[in-house]
């Protein structure tokens, strides 16, 4: 978990989606691209460190946030300190696991369309077998996979020392954070292949809606079946559908943008009764009538969610459909979803669909949930 500048820079920049910019925006940030998968020996241009500049300048304004975010980061970027090394450091591991790929299966109709898989997860400093913990699972966005928030990418490193200053500061209880993919594409289909940035264009991947429909059921059936009888978790390793159950209050769920979009299908329309905790960042996507009847089923009724985090920024395009789909939920739902209680709507000025948004969600979303 090196720090250095360039890491330093990723707290600051936004990684943003191309076809969603503006072409002035695309020619301020382009170079980001280029810092963020090129060597570490790159010196940038005078007028580059002047955007640079500017845009800390820009991010530093407060941002507008509901009543009942107190106590939330409310401003952009993070503290960069977050992202340097601590004392205590967690450790990363990487499982692997045979599955099904479901959505290949649901869209093609073929049948036993197997996958080898991988997942990465941090346990934090001092991980004790004898100990239970609180599980978070976190899920990347548009061409990341499963090294994206954790692992050895540059956000996955910044992701692990902002995990590990957060509870070496005693601002969350050691957690355990997973990190899988909900690509499920053969080996063949040449997916990690590509460039990130191609897995935008349908063309180049025309299941790119389907993934999030369908990554429920490979959450449910194989990632959490493995990681909980793995790792010590309030599951015991006892990964029976009754065990899991009971303990869904130690359980969260979290994902930024098409990530976003599954964790809310996934996590909260399919698996309602395995997660209290969710976490929304950068777009939902979703039907609220569709929402609505199935967590007032006779299924999900009883499933009320401990904390939903929402966060958004105001120059990230999601904004719109964001808040809209809350503000509906809110209003059709008050009983299960209020301000007051379990719902927080932060959304940072001046914040785009990027990774220095994220992690400040991610750092928020921990300092509520899992309370005792």
């Amino acid at each position: 978990m090196i720090y250095n500048e360039r890491l330093a820079q990723i707290m600051r920049w936004p990684l943003l989606e191309r076809r969603h910019m503006k072409t002035k925006k695309l020619l301020r940030y382009s170079l980001f691209f280029l810092l963020l998968f090129a060597g570490e020996s790159i010196v940038l241009a005078q007028d580059t460190v002047e955007e640079i500049n500017a845009w800390e300048q820009d991010c530093a304004e407060e941002s507008t946030v509901n009543p009942g975010t107190e106590g939330f980061v409310t401003s952009l970027p993070l503290d960069p300190s977050y992202a340097e090394e601590c004392k205590e450091q967690g450790t990363v591991e990487t499982l692997t696991y045979t599955c099904h790929s479901y959505a290949l299966e649901a869209v093609t109709g073929e049948s036993n369309i197997m996958l080898e898989k991988s997942v990465n997860v941090y346990l934090p400093y001092g991980y004790d077998e004898n100990q239970e913990y609180d599980i978070l699972y976190l899920l990347h966005g548009t061409g990341g996979f499963e090294d994206y928030w954790i692992g050895d990418s540059s956000t996955g490193k910044v992701t692990c020392n902002v995990l590990d200053n957060m509870i070496e500061a005693g601002e969350c209880e050691p957690v355990i954070v997973v990190s899988p993919t909900y690509y499920s594409p053969t080996e063949e289909m040449g997916y990690r292949e590509l460039d990130p940035m191609e897995l935008f264009d349908n063309e180049k991947d025309p299941y790119a809606d389907q993934w999030p429909m369908y990554f429920w059921k490979e959450l449910r059936n194989d990632i959490i079946p493995l990681i909980e009888s793995t790792y010590s978790t309030y599951a015991g390793k006892d990964v029976s559908e009754t065990k899991l159950q009971k303990t869904r209050d130690h359980r969260g769920f979290a994902g930024l943008s098409r990530g976003s979009k599954t964790t809310v299908n996934s996590g909260m329309m399919h698996c309602a009764d395995l997660f209290a905790y969710i976490g929304s960042y950068s777009g939902v996507w979703a039907d609220v009538e569709v929402f609505k009847d199935i967590l007032e089923s006779a299924e999900y009724k009883n499933c009320d969610f401990k904390y939903w985090y929402n966060g958004n920024g105001t120059e990230d395009f999601s904004l719109e459909n964001h808040e809209e789909f809350l503000n509906e939920v809110l209003e059709k739902m008050p009983d299960r979803f209020s301000l007051d209680k379990n719902v927080a709507w932060v959304v940072f000025d001046g914040g785009g669909h990027a990774y220095n948004c994220w992690i400040a969600d991610l750092y928020n979303s921990l300092l509520v949930f899992f309370k005792k």
